[in-house]
């Protein structure tokens, strides 16, 4: 077993929004779901991978951690606040341009599987560990097979939010006559953060008008919001089947297909979009990163020198100037 203890700050989420620090701290979207993994962030320059067993000092990176999230309570208390399981950890931070607004700049040491990882509640962290500086590689027996063990027989309860896969394709139970109260209800769950009874309604609307874009706009922008992006693509690809023409699905599948990676199909989608609505700046900004990507660096600089003209103040904008030079 390849096990390593990382201290980070107290929060709550770990999810950049939502807590209740002001500012959030390097490790405050260690579990934010993108698409289906977790990239965590410990501000270290390097981590001596060698200290696991059988790593020599060359390799950049380790698979099959388990990686010991702890932090200090309001009493002072180091705790075990999470895990995650089947992590790869890398030598350095990696980073690269992202169309995330969150971090324009995405920066990891760490990334997990959603479904290996787990964040616990407030009132269940109560497992006492020691405190550790940096990333802190276990050898010691006693402690690996105690803190195996307790992520192993651990039942209960979970605080970061994984979408159940039942509800992806299940439909409503409800059945009304007027076809725009599918869409109603499903406001009402999204107001409670009950995304899957709203997912359910929406597929519910989709059986009963299969030819409606609208179903599947509202499928997508879900997704989207939630950062599965594989599901929110495939929702998006159905409005344009339906709809070629819908400005706004080409906008989403530009962004969505940049932030997986497929670079050639979002400048396609930005390119489409920002000829209907070039006064957008920030689509045109994205597409400059899109273009950095793809090597084209003068009509990447060309995006970004337009998005700060038409908004001078916008920080991204700057930003992403200075990061081209």
């Amino acid at each position: 077993m390849k096990l390593m203890i990382i201290n980070v700050p107290w929060m709550k989420y770990y999810v950049g929004e939502g807590d209740e620090e002001k500012v959030t701290p390097v490790c405050g979207y260690n579990f934010q779901n993108v698409n289906g993994c977790y990239y965590g962030l410990k501000e270290v320059e390097q981590i001596a991978l060698e200290n696991f067993e059988g790593v020599s000092p060359e390799d950049e990176k380790v698979e099959g951690v388990t990686v010991i999230w702890t932090a200090k309570n309001r009493e002072d208390e180091n705790k075990v606040i999470g895990w995650y399981k089947n992590a790869t950890v890398y030598r350095t931070p990696q980073s690269f341009l992202s169309l995330d607004s969150e971090r324009t700049v995405f920066t990891y040491n760490f990334v997990a599987k959603a479904e290996d990882s787990l964040l616990l509640p407030m009132e269940l962290r109560l497992l006492d560990v020691k405190e550790t500086e940096g990333a802190f590689i276990e050898n010691d027996e006693n402690v690996m097979r105690d803190l195996g063990m307790y992520i192993h027989n651990y039942g209960g309860d979970q605080m970061n939010y994984i979408f159940p896969k039942k509800d992806l394709e299940g439909k409503s139970v409800l059945n009304f006559q007027e076809y725009e109260m599918y869409f109603a209800k499903a406001d009402e769950f999204l107001a409670k953060d009950l995304y899957g009874k709203a997912i359910r309604c929406f597929n519910k609307a989709i059986f009963v008008e299969p030819e409606l874009a609208v179903g599947y706009e509202c499928k997508g922008s879900i997704f989207l919001s939630l950062k599965m992006y594989d599901e929110a693509i495939k929702a998006y690809e159905k409005v344009i089947e339906l709809e070629e023409d819908n400005e706004l699905a080409h906008y989403c599948l530009g962004l969505l297909y940049g932030l997986t990676k497929q670079y050639e199909r979002s400048l396609k989608a930005y390119d489409f979009y920002i000829g209907c609505r070039p006064q957008d700046v920030n689509a045109v900004s994205e597409r400059g990163i899109v273009r950095f990507h793809l090597g084209d660096k003068e009509g990447a600089k060309a995006d970004f020198d337009a998005a700060l003209k038409a908004d001078g103040a916008n920080e991204v904008f700057k930003k992403l100037v200075d990061y081209i030079g």
